[in-house]
């Protein structure tokens, strides 16, 4: 009796677990489940200055809005997600034991240790930029190297001095700074094979080599994963020399201000009297040539 005991009770171990693998198939589909808590989601539908992480949350069909039971802002979250499910931090518990290969934002420091104790991938979304360090703030990347998304950017208290003789100009729009990529916000500079384009980089080049100081405001990340950002040289957003001297073209009125909204008409006020520019658009060109 006692044998048969033992063996129904493994039996219904692995019926269990093959239950509950099952299960976790048909709820997620054999995709990435997303899962965010409701202090984030509601930080970026009120201000969405992270693009790129709001338009993947919105299109994605599998979104996991993590909520607390005091939570009063369901109906407002539901408005702007409708596919949005709403579970409980017991439920995510439960599911991302099931499932290692989840994306979660959070800014709730108790579910990140929890999913970083249980290798489970999360991004942490920053709601006080005043709470995290410099490091933190121009790598974009917290103490575990998971991505840091700000919901909030603040253009005038909130940028860092760097070291100029670490930078390495790629081309005219685009950096590395300690082996991270930096993407310039607001405009688009020839390619390197382009007309133009190594004359945009030497410029950039050497505004940067002959500055007394070099700065940088952070936004986000492309769909490349490179960091958006603005550089300032000596407190002059760099982007501005580049539209006066007709080394870039502006894509502020396609692609947002990315929080950055002063800076941003600057951009487009200047890109009003360049003129004919001497090459084509950098994003035919890359069309027309990959």
């Amino acid at each position: 009796m006692r044998n048969f005991n033992k063996k129904n009770a493994f039996l219904i171990i692995i019926i269990s677990f093959v239950f509950l693998f099952a299960l976790s198939n048909f709820l997620f589909n054999d995709k990435e489940a997303l899962f965010i808590d409701d202090a984030s989601i509601e930080a970026f539908i009120k201000n969405s200055n992270t693009q790129i992480i709001y338009d993947y949350i919105k299109f994605r069909e599998d979104v996991f809005v993590v909520v607390d039971n005091d939570s009063k802002s369901l109906d407002n979250i539901k408005n702007v997600f409708p596919s949005a499910k709403f579970i409980g931090e017991f439920r995510f518990k439960i599911y991302s034991r099931l499932r290692k290969n989840i994306l979660c934002f959070f800014s709730d420091d108790s579910l990140i240790e929890y999913a970083y104790k249980n290798k489970i991938a999360y991004y942490k979304v920053v709601l006080d930029i005043n709470s995290i360090n410099k490091n933190e703030y121009i790598t974009l990347r917290d103490s575990n190297n998971s991505k840091i998304f700000l919901s909030i950017t603040n253009e005038n208290n909130n940028y860092y001095n760097i070291d100029k003789d670490s930078i390495k100009v790629l081309d005219g729009d685009t950096i590395t700074y300690n082996n991270n990529i930096y993407r310039f916000i607001g405009l688009d500079a020839p390619e390197l094979e382009q007309v133009y384009g190594k004359e945009a980089k030497d410029y950039v080049s050497n505004l940067i080599k002959n500055s007394e100081k070099v700065s940088i405001l952070v936004s986000s990340y492309d769909v490349f994963d490179r960091i958006l950002c603005h550089i300032l040289v000596d407190d002059v957003p760099l982007a501005y020399y580049m539209i006066e001297e007709k080394l870039a073209k502006e894509t502020i009125l396609k692609y947002g201000d990315n929080g950055f909204d002063e800076i941003a008409s600057n951009i487009v006020y200047l890109s009003k009297f360049q003129g004919r520019r001497k090459f084509i658009d950098p994003a035919r060109y890359r069309r027309e040539n990959r």
